[in-house]
């Protein structure tokens, strides 16, 4: 049989790029029969044309169909036929087949290594970040056990502060309680003041009408005297300026009466406003004491929103990184998931070629003890 009319009958394809696969398959025959082996370049060069991607795929399936070939060629083979293709060429192609397998066993067992060192790479890659999330768990959960123990501490502090705003509010309504006892107090003695000022006002009045009354009546009785004794001038001058001296002494005695009465009134108007005084000072004393207290209460409530906000921040920040730490793991696991769907694959795949490999070498044998 004609390699060129066998190549050529079996399953010719059009590649539309300017040559097909018959004549690549003839070009081959011709390299083999020639004693060559057939490769991309060869074949290039037998045919005068065609690219190495378009010329490679049909180079390939006429390997792939050499075996078939020869098998068939070896089953089937007549006295015309043995004429036709000789023995040597024959046995040239088995080798080249032999040959061809063999270094496809190697390409796929190369290629199975480099996965296997590439799967092996992945799972130590898969183990240092395994232990590196566990790290981080340890660490985020240590920052975790920090942040309720800060929290704690700030809720703790919180209470204490209100505890002591409360004895603050507490002691600041006994002092006003206090305050305001002390102003009804002074309040009373103020009145009680004015009153016996009033009183010792009106006594002075009194004591003064009195005087007056007296000094007329006297006056009245020493007219009534001087008028009944005009005739006894000289015994009555007496007797009158004794009288005027009588007088003298009662206004003597009068005027000291009304002084006296000006300096108590004096000394209890000061005594009024001293008590004034004393009240206003307390009641300044007790404004700047509640200012005080306002302003600690306000330093009180700063401080407590502060602890409460740095007490929610921790709380954000515990809850966004245990997020992350939740997405690092939903990764870590897709990724163990693609590398153990990948390890079960490359499995099936070497279990399959430890399938085909006795099945190759048993008809390769077969094939051997066929042709001696």
């Amino acid at each position: 049989m004609d390699p060129r009319s066998s190549s050529a009958s079996i399953h010719p394809v059009r590649s539309g790029r300017g040559i097909q696969e018959a004549q690549v398959w003839e070009a081959a025959d011709l390299l083999l029969h020639e004693g060559l082996r057939p490769t991309i370049e060869r074949v290039r060069q037998k045919i005068g044309s065609g690219s190495p991607n378009t010329v490679s795929p049909m180079l390939e399936r006429w390997f792939a169909t050499l075996g078939k070939r020869l098998d068939g060629r070896g089953a089937s083979v007549t006295d015309d036929d043995a004429h036709r293709l000789p023995l040597a060429i024959v046995q040239a192609a088995q080798q080249f087949w032999d040959v061809a397998r063999r270094e496809a066993d190697q390409a796929q067992i190369q290629k199975t290594e480099a996965v296997r060192r590439e799967l092996e790479l992945e799972r130590s890659a898969f183990s240092q970040k395994e232990a590196d999330l566990q790290q981080r768990e340890t660490s985020f959960e240590q920052a975790r056990v920090g942040l309720d123990e800060a929290l704690a501490s700030s809720r703790q502090a919180v209470a204490a502060m209100e505890a002591q705003m409360h004895t603050q509010q507490q002691e600041s309504a006994r002092l006003l309680s206090e305050s305001e006892a002390e102003v009804r107090r002074l309040r009373k003695a103020l009145e009680e003041s004015v009153a016996s000022k009033e009183a010792l006002r009106e006594k002075s009045e009194m004591d003064l009408g009195a005087a007056h009354r007296d000094a007329k009546e006297a006056e009245q009785r020493h007219v009534a005297h001087e008028r009944r004794l005009l005739a006894d001038v000289d015994r009555e001058r007496v007797a009158a300026r004794q009288a005027a001296a009588d007088i003298a002494k009662e206004q003597k005695v009068r005027t000291e009466e009304r002084e006296a009465a000006r300096a108590a009134l004096t000394a209890t108007e000061q005594a009024l406003q001293n008590q004034k005084a004393a009240h206003r000072d307390a009641a300044a004393a007790w404004l700047r004491e509640q200012q005080e207290i306002r302003v600690d209460l306000a330093t009180l409530r700063e401080r407590a929103a502060g602890a409460e906000q740095r007490a929610a921040d921790l709380g954000d920040r515990l809850r966004r990184q245990e997020e992350q730490a939740a997405q690092e793991i939903e990764r870590l696991r897709e990724s163990q998931e693609a590398t153990t769907a990948a390890l079960r694959q490359f499995e099936a795949s070497r279990r399959e070629d430890d399938v085909k490999k006795p099945q190759v070498g048993r008809a390769a044998r077969s094939r051997k003890f066929g042709q001696s």
